[in-house]
């Protein structure tokens, strides 16, 4: 593979004039059958400071790979690294033909299976997986406890291509009493253009009351290394009202879950509700648009017999430069809300370049 040498600006008060230099040294690896090489030879890694809060000081991410000087960033990892002295987790991955959409684009039910499978494998670098559990530690395990999702937020720029190799940056922070902040950022690997940024709020359940509770000391005393501390969101959520159920004008009822769409705890799998609000959401919107921003609050766990109802309504707004905004709900058939969402949507950008003339062949 690829290996990559940056060349940094001489000190970090320059990072909003400078970019840095990406130079290419082509070495080839013998870790699988074929070669694979890098076409690029000069190129620039391009920080946005504006979408990428400061990890701790003057560090952002994904600069973070500053501390990689000399280091070898393009060789595929399937099971990633720690770097950061264990702070952040790094893995790269190749946009697979059974990840995208009819647009040659990675989907972004993908995107959400990435981020956690980043999770689950940033865990067991660490050593926090106990027994095959994903992410239990000893402490969690003697109290019956398992993380959940509490509410997720996603950003995407720009959605990878079919092909490209792109490199997932994850770390984790303290927040407040009841919980643990998850950020990731996934990056085009050539140039380190962020592609994708997302925050998520897990908290901790007990298995047998199916209730949430506060992190108990034991847990944060295992896992507090790990935790960086007084980070702001990579993404931040935007507020809004509580869901106006009766404006709901696009309905879609009888949705289920089968055996394949259940996480190790036996829910419903996070990236599932995605399908779900899709659903409903209107064709003219699907069909000409790409999602730009999504914003999900975990309301209550669903089981595999669970049968949904989805509900959306577009959001009035005379901004063009906001994107069409489309809010969401699902509930059970009793009326129990399972999830509360909005999604913003733009209007579809960045062929996948060199792909629509393969498209004839299919």
């Amino acid at each position: 593979m690829a290996t990559s040498r940056f060349f940094m600006p001489p000190s970090a008060s320059t990072w909003n004039k400078s970019k840095v230099s990406l130079q290419r040294v082509n070495k080839t690896s013998y870790a699988i059958q074929k070669t694979v090489r890098f076409s690029v030879i000069n190129c620039s890694l391009k920080i946005n400071l504006h979408a990428q809060p400061a990890l701790n000081g003057e560090i952002r991410v994904p600069s973070v790979i500053k501390e990689m000087e000399n280091e070898d960033i393009t060789s595929l990892s399937v099971a990633g690294r720690l770097v950061k002295a264990g702070l952040v987790f790094q893995q790269n991955v190749s946009v697979r033909s059974f990840e995208i959409d009819s647009e040659y684009k990675m989907s972004t039910k993908a995107i959400m299976n990435y981020l956690q499978e980043a999770s689950l494998n940033y865990a067991k670098k660490l050593g926090l997986t106990i027994d095959t559990r994903f992410g239990i530690t000893p402490g969690m395990r003697k109290m019956d406890l398992v993380w959940v999702f509490r509410g997720m937020h996603i950003e995407v720029d720009r959605y990878p291509c079919w092909g490209e190799v792109v490199q997932i940056l994850h770390w984790a922070c303290a927040s407040g009493r009841t919980g643990v902040r998850f950020d990731w950022t996934i990056n085009d690997i050539n140039t380190g253009e962020t592609l994708v940024r997302a925050s998520c709020l897990a908290v901790m359940m007990n298995k047998n009351t199916r209730k949430t509770c506060k992190l108990p000391e034991e847990v944060k005393d295992e896992i507090k290394t790990y935790l960086s501390v007084d980070v702001e969101p990579i993404v931040e959520a935007f507020k809004f009202s509580c869901p106006q159920i009766e404006a709901m004008d696009h309905i879609k009822t009888g949705l289920t879950s089968g055996w394949n769409d259940l996480d190790v705890n036996y829910h419903v799998n996070n990236a599932k509700y995605l399908d779900w609000i899709l659903e409903s959401t209107p064709d003219s919107i699907r069909d000409r648009h790409e999602l730009w921003k999504m914003n999900f609050e975990y309301r209550k766990e669903c089981l595999k017999d669970d049968v949904i109802q989805s509900l959306s309504r577009v959001v009035p707004n005379n901004e063009k430069n906001r994107g069409i905004e489309v809010e969401h709900v699902l509930r059970l058939e009793s009326g129990h809300q399972v999830l509360r969402a909005r999604t913003v949507w733009r209007t579809n950008s960045h062929p996948c370049r060199g792909i629509n003339s393969m498209k004839t062949i299919f």
